[in-house]
């Protein structure tokens, strides 16, 4: 292989695996960035539904006589596709409203329960789908948790949308980039290997002399010319013996 087709292959290589790096890092923090985008999302959801509660909880009504919760999740469930249910449930683990009618009075997975000791929103995973949560309370401590279980399925498809977008995107990129570090390659290569590649014809005779190149080409130049008084010196010296021999 020769010294311009390693640099060409050095540099190919070199630009393709910083695209493909740069792609790669761009698709995980995008990912990253739609994790925080929906957590903060279900959280902001949560702290509206916590709010409604503890304020009715704070007038002195029960949790099941805050009949207006009902029809609020519902109407929260049909707002956003992504959002598979709504639940909340007493201190107990009872569901007391539900998006899913037929569960409530029900009692709810006991992972929730425990999670009631968090002050801070929770996350679960439920046969491919995350559930979020928060507690809520009233004058005597804690009172219950809402529940919002969120679709995977619509993170997976963005997700691979974008994969597919970046995929082509970044075969597009690469090949360009591709193309230019090769011509860059080339250039430099040749402006690298000129004055070597001067130097070699006028050493071998094949060029003429010029001082266009440098002083590469003038010591290239010069030692020419030295060899060739030296043969010129040579040819004298040998002129010179067979005279000698002729006289004598």
């Amino acid at each position: 292989m020769t010294f311009v087709s390693r640099l060409i292959l050095v540099a190919v290589l070199s630009v393709s695996a910083a695209v493909i790096a740069v792609a790669a890092i761009a698709f995980t923090a995008s990912d990253k960035v739609g994790e925080e985008i929906e957590r903060a999302r279900v959280a902001n959801l949560l702290g509206t539904l916590r709010a409604s509660t503890e304020a009715n909880l704070s007038i002195g009504l029960l949790l099941d006589q805050i009949s207006l919760l009902q029809p609020r999740i519902e109407r929260e469930k049909a707002s956003d596709p992504s959002i598979l249910a709504i639940d909340i449930f007493n201190a107990a683990g009872r569901a007391i409203y539900s998006t899913d009618r037929s569960v409530i009075g029900e009692e709810v997975t006991p992972g929730w329960v425990r999670n009631l000791a968090s002050e801070e929103v929770w996350t679960e995973a439920e046969r491919g789908d995350t559930v979020f949560g928060t507690r809520f309370e009233n004058d005597l401590g804690v009172a219950g948790g809402i529940s919002v279980t969120v679709s995977d399925e619509a993170r997976s498809s963005r997700a691979s949308r974008l994969g597919l977008d970046l995929v082509s995107r970044t075969a597009i990129l690469t090949l360009a980039a591709a193309l230019a570090a090769s011509l860059a390659a080339v250039t430099f290569a040749y402006v690298l290997t000129r004055p070597f590649d001067r130097v070699a014809r006028i050493l071998s005779g094949e060029g003429a002399t010029s001082n266009d190149d440098g002083p590469l080409t003038q010591l290239a130049d010069e030692t020419v010319k030295s060899w060739r008084d030296a043969e010129d010196r040579v040819d004298r010296g040998l002129g010179q013996l067979g005279a000698l021999d002729d006289a004598a």
